[in-house]
Parts: C-alpha cells; structure tokens; sequence
C-alpha cells in the first residue's frame, strides 16, 4: 500500500499506464498570440453568499416586524386595559346609584311626591279558591 492515502485520502494513485512511443509529429506552426485557457468562474460561489445574505436579510426583517407587531399590540393592550378599568369603575358608580334609588326610603318619598297614597287595608288574591282575602272598600 502506497503512502499516499495516508497523506490525502481522496486523492487516489492513477495504475500505471504502459509507456508507448509518442507518434512523430510535424511541428506545429508558431502562433502570434496563444489564447489564455478560460478559468472557471466563480460564480457558485458568489450565487451561493448572496442566497445565504438573502435569507439572512429576511430573517432580520422579519424579526424586526414582529417586534414592531409585538410592540404596537403591547401599547393598544394597555390602552384597553386603562379603558376597561374607567367603564369598570363607572358601572361600580351606575350599581351604587340604583342600589340607592331602589331603597324602601326612597321609594316612599317618590310616590309621595307623585301623590300616591299608602293603603291601609289590603286586600290578596287566593288563586287556588279564588277568593278576595281582606277588605277591598275604602
């Protein structure tokens, strides 16, 4: 085994090919001006770093309008919460005014003020007999 694939292992020795004469050719005609040999271009190289620069570019966008989402909907979440504590404290104010108005007292003096007159003598409806419990005349 050669030494060579312990030095680089995907470089592989070529076998040996027989040695056979070179054909004698004519010599070839000088030529004024050789023709550079074309390198490959580099521009896998370059198609691939802009596609990653892209996707990171995206990434970062991206990121930035959800922060922005985020922040905006944080501002409208407090704005909404202050609202509901006003309208809540407005109801608690609405349910002690009734709760005052539907007091026996005060219910008393508005039907004196509309010239209502309390009944001395009531009268009940029995449903089952059918019958006038109590004095109807005044």
């Amino acid at each position: 085994m050669s030494t060579a694939y312990a030095f680089d292992p995907v470089r592989r020795p070529l076998p040996a090919r027989p040695v056979e004469a070179a054909p004698v050719l004519a010599p070839a005609p000088p030529t004024t001006a050789t023709a550079p040999r074309a390198l490959p271009l580099a521009r896998p190289k370059v198609l691939a770093a802009s596609v990653v620069l892209a996707g990171v570019v995206c990434v970062v966008v991206a990121q930035l309008l959800l922060s922005i989402a985020t922040a905006g909907s944080a501002y409208r979440l407090a704005a909404l919460q202050q609202r509901s504590d006003v309208l809540a404290h407005q109801q608690q104010v609405a349910a002690e005014a009734l709760a005052e108005d539907a007091a026996p007292q005060r219910l008393a003096a508005r039907a004196k003020a509309l010239g209502m007159v309390p009944d001395d003598s009531p009268a009940y409806l029995d449903a089952v007999t059918g019958r006038v419990l109590g004095s109807t005349a005044r």
